[in-house]
This record gives C-alpha cells, structure tokens and sequence, in this order.
C-alpha cells in the first residue's frame, strides 16, 4: 500500500488557469508533476513537429523543468497510447499521427485531482490480477526481484519516507512479473498519479506488522506459484489499505 494523506477521500476543487495568447511560446506549467501537458504544449506549438526526434533525456528534462525520472514515465505513457516510438539504437521520436488533438484526454487524466477512495478501488481492480499472472508467468529472475523489494521494504517499513518508495517498488515489481506491459502501463500512470499528489507525499502510518505479514502473504504465494492464493492474499491487503486509510481520514 501506499502512505495516503488523511481528509482525501475526495478530490480538491480544481484550479482555473487564466487565458493565453495562442501565438505565444508555450509556458511552463506549474507543478513538477504535470510533464504530459508540458509535452503536449510542445506538439501544440510546434516544437515537438511528427516525425522529430526528442532531444537527449538531460536536455528534454531540463528545458521541461521536470526530474528525469518523471520524464522517463512521461515517456513510457505516451509511448503505450502511440504519441512517442522509441527506436532501439535511434532515439524517441513523435510519431507521424501525433498532433494538437491526440492528447487532450490523456493530459486531462493526468492532471486532474483524483479522489484517493476511487484510486484505490482501481488498485482493488488491478493488482490482484497482477498477482496473479505474476504466480503464474514471472521468470526466476522476476521472481528474485519480487522476494528482493520485499526484504528491502521489511528492513525500512518503519521509516514512513522510505517505505512509500520501498512499497511501490516491491508492487512494481509485482506488475513485471505479470508479464503485461499494458497491465504494467497502466499501474504505473496511476501510481504516478498518487505518488504526485498531496496524498502520496503525506504520512498515514498502517499497522507495520501487519503490513509486513500481508506482503509477505503476497509474495510466498507467488514464488510458490499458488496463483489464486496470491490473488486473494492481495485483495486482502487494499482491503486493510482501505479500511486503514478510512478509519484515519474520519478522526
């Protein structure tokens, strides 16, 4: 699970942005985290034409402002919903279809404050699946990296900075082993999300033994290859996330 923030069970009220010259440079929108749009105002003004290369990962994440971790999985969403194509040995480029109409819905996903109950619902959805296929596809290695995340987070669950990071890596590794890149996409972008937000980044401190004691369920059941016994293990940890997180939010 991950550290969620209390009084955000639902969405902050948007913020509505003055008007600007359509002939202008694009501006650099607010917030580190809103690298989609900053992408999209590229393609809108030009600067990003179809058919172009990106320049190199350093110069794109400092012209954008952004980290380049963020822009790597700016980079990975675009690329899933045909925006970018990466050319092994090439670069990235923008596709020939992209254009000022391709990602108005994607960028107004990415930038709308979504409510923590509902992102955590799609968790509800995803990651007992992911499980699992991860039971039942994961490679050895995949494998290794799944017990690997584990101890790492039960080594550090009690520093709460450390373990939200620890956490979403062992649940990442967890999507890798589910051998979906679509699956894995899409867990990714949402975790984006969360991790972004004011509720990702504030302390909501669960039960760590039994935190500890639900991943470790998890985890057993997947290296044993016990798919169904890895699904439900995880079901039953969103649903203690959830009722965690409900039980703080209403103090």
């Amino acid at each position: 699970m991950v550290w969620l923030k209390r009084n955000s069970l639902t969405p902050v009220a948007p913020t509505h942005k003055a008007r600007r010259d359509p002939d202008a440079a694009p501006p650099v929108p607010p917030g580190g985290s809103d690298v989609l749009t900053r992408v999209r105002a590229l393609i809108e003004h030009g600067q990003l034409l179809p058919g172009s290369k990106l320049p190199p990962e350093r110069a794109l994440a400092a012209e954008l402002g952004v980290g380049r971790p963020a822009l790597r999985e700016a980079i990975k969403v675009l690329s899933g919903v045909g925006v970018l194509e990466t050319r092994r040995g090439s670069g990235t480029y923008v596709t020939a279809g992209a254009g000022p109409d391709l990602l108005p819905a994607l960028t107004a996903a990415a930038s709308t404050d979504l409510g923590v109950l509902d992102l955590l619902e799609v968790r509800k959805i995803l990651e007992p699946r992911a499980a699992w296929l991860a039971a039942t596809r994961a490679s050895e290695k995949q494998l290794l990296e799944i017990e690997s995340a584990r101890q790492r987070l039960e080594m550090r669950d009690r520093d709460w900075k450390m373990a939200a990071r620890l956490d979403y890596e062992l649940h990442t590794a967890i999507f890798r082993g589910a051998e979906n890149p679509v699956l894995l996409l899409i867990y990714e972008f949402l975790m984006s999300r969360i991790l972004a937000s004011d509720a990702g980044k504030a302390r909501l401190m669960p039960d760590v033994e039994m935190v500890r004691s639900s991943h470790k369920a998890i985890v057993e059941a997947i290296l044993k290859r016990q798919a169904d016994a890895a699904e439900r293990a995880m079901i039953d940890h969103l649903h203690s996330a959830g009722m965690d997180f409900i039980r703080e939010a209403s103090r």
